[in-house]
């Protein structure tokens, strides 16, 4: 190839090929070129897999807890409200850290960030699962869930930068199927561990089965972390960072494991570089860091960013807030429903008969028992849940991400007015189900977030919206399950009424479905704005 002798094929794409005299002569690729030129194969066949287990991780640490709820609540002499702050200590956890994962996600990179991220939370699961008392039993979950966060928000970022615009709605879609993955995993554990009858002891402690599951949980995260040791980082960052002899590289890596060639044969030999990526190597102290910070938190509001910014945040809250507080309490509603006294009454009659005090005690004595039917109905749900985003995923190129959000409301809205009228368990549940379902449009939400975001800021604004999304989860699973208990008919026309608000939101949600040329055209006013933001600070 170094021989001036030979004429080169250095603008082979979509068919069109120009020759050039010398390889000096060869043309730069943009990275959308590039990218594309490397094919869809095992490579990114392997990169959602671990993406998935980061992601399935992040929903089996955080859920894992509402399975155990019964049992800890005998063995650490926990009360109801020690059992509701430690429902939501792992939720408060990813809240609080998002932030600063999506600064380190942009700053030291995506790849390296999930690594540690993921030891971290793994040593503190285990940790958690030898609580000698209740409040360490907290502390513990919610560290599991500081660290664990960047398994949420950075994966999507991460695998999206692997893809051309022809795939990567596709594969985060497909990404968000783990969601329900663990869904099923999590329950199916639950059923082959938590009934079971122990005895002795491990360091000291009794041997209890909650003890056990939770340690077992720690399996998909040790998973994710040695699929991450597989990844390079993701070259789109590393173009951002300066680093173009790497991007080069990695690409090439992802053409020969493809397409099954020699790396050599990939025939980009030049990269466009792009720049505005932030390094952590400026850093020399702690003011240097809190600029950084700022620096990388601000571009997500400038002006031609802040409504959209406003408008995918409070969309994020809300579904997250109405799913979590459905699903919180979904085993409570499903054991009030399945009661003899409850045949063919409506829900809200059924859920304000509800006593909790009741359920606490038997004679005196604390009863310890895992509820297998309840685990059965959620490993069915789950895989509900995956069929839905397996139709997300082959359907959204054609329907369009916003349409799609946008009809799954409308089913939300139809099935929460049903759930005021409907008297059959079975009919029930389904309608409660999908009611429930609409915390699968923040997946959705997510795949319109990253393509709207720039690779410098990206990490970060998907780590933001998802803390914002994960405050949402708090608020809903302490707030909403009062509310059904106490005022059930006015709770769900109110939750009607918001879901009906979030579909006119919707509406409104950066569309990137856009000809190649417009939407190059619109990313350089952006980076137009950007640099006119910057100069008037």
């Amino acid at each position: 190839m170094d021989n001036p002798g030979y004429v080169i094929d250095c603008e082979r794409e979509f068919g069109t090929v120009a020759k050039c005299g010398k390889p000096a002569a060869c043309r730069e690729y943009s990275f959308e070129e590039a990218i594309t030129l490397t094919g869809v194969g095992r490579f990114h066949l392997k990169l959602l897999l671990i993406c998935g287990l980061c992601f399935m991780a992040v929903m089996v640490e955080i859920m894992g807890v509402s399975l155990i709820l019964p049992l800890v609540k005998c063995d650490l002499m926990a009360t109801l409200e020690q059992q509701g702050i430690l429902a939501s200590s792992g939720f408060l956890g990813v809240v609080l850290s998002s932030h600063a994962m999506g600064f380190l996600a942009d700053t030291w990179g995506r790849v390296a960030t999930l690594r540690y991220a993921m030891l971290f939370s793994a040593i503190c699961s285990v940790v958690s699962a030898f609580s000698v008392n209740i409040w360490m039993l907290i502390v513990f979950r919610f560290l599991t869930g500081f660290f664990i966060s960047g398994g949420q928000a950075c994966v999507f970022s991460m695998c999206g930068e692997f893809h051309g615009n022809k795939s990567r709605v596709r594969h985060v879609t497909l990404l968000s199927c783990f969601m329900c993955i663990a869904m099923m995993f999590a329950p199916a554990v639950a059923i082959g561990i938590l009934p079971l009858q122990l005895n002795g002891s491990l360091l000291g402690l009794s041997l209890s089965s909650w003890r056990v599951f939770l340690i077992a949980d720690v399996s998909v995260s040790v998973l994710a972390l040695l699929g991450l040791f597989l990844l390079p980082e993701t070259p789109k960052y590393l173009l951002v960072q300066g680093r173009v002899d790497e991007a080069l590289a990695t690409l090439r890596r992802i053409y020969a494991s493809n397409s099954g060639r020699s790396s050599a044969e990939y025939p980009v030999q030049r990269l466009a570089t792009q720049s505005g990526g932030a390094s952590l190597s400026s850093v020399h102290g702690f003011c240097d860091a809190v600029h950084l910070i700022w620096q990388q938190t601000v571009p997500l509001f400038y002006r031609n960013r802040v409504l959209h910014t406003l408008n995918i945040c409070t969309i994020q809250f809300l579904i997250y807030g109405i799913a979590q507080g459905i699903f919180m309490w979904f085993p409570t509603i499903l054991n009030e429903l399945g009661k003899q006294s409850a045949h063919g009454s409506l829900l809200c009659t059924v859920l304000q008969g509800f006593n909790a005090a009741s359920e606490t005690t038997a004679n005196g004595s604390c009863i310890m028992t895992a509820d297998i039917n309840t685990y059965q109905v959620m490993i069915t749900i789950g895989g509900a849940f995956t069929i839905i985003y397996l139709i997300f995923a082959y359907t959204i190129d054609l329907i369009g991400k916003r349409n799609l959000l946008i009809g799954w409301m409308l089913l939300t809205i139809v099935c929460l007015a049903l759930l005021n009228w409907l008297r059959n368990f079975a009919l029930v549940v389904i309608a409660l189900t999908l009611a429930m379902a609409i915390g699968n449009c923040g997946g959705l939400v997510s795949t319109i977030a990253m393509d709207f975001y720039p690779t410098q800021i990206n990490a970060m604004g998907m780590c933001f919206i998802m803390m914002v999304g994960r405050l949402g989860a708090v608020v809903g699973s302490n707030l909403l399950g009062r509310l059904m208990f106490s005022s059930c008919d006015a709770s769900f026309w109110a939750v009607l009424g918001l879901v009906m608000v979030l579909s006119v939101m919707a509406y409104f949600l950066p569309d990137q479905a856009r000809p190649k040329a417009r939407r190059q055209s619109s990313a350089a006013v952006a980076a137009a704005a950007d640099s006119q933001e910057i100069s008037s600070k």
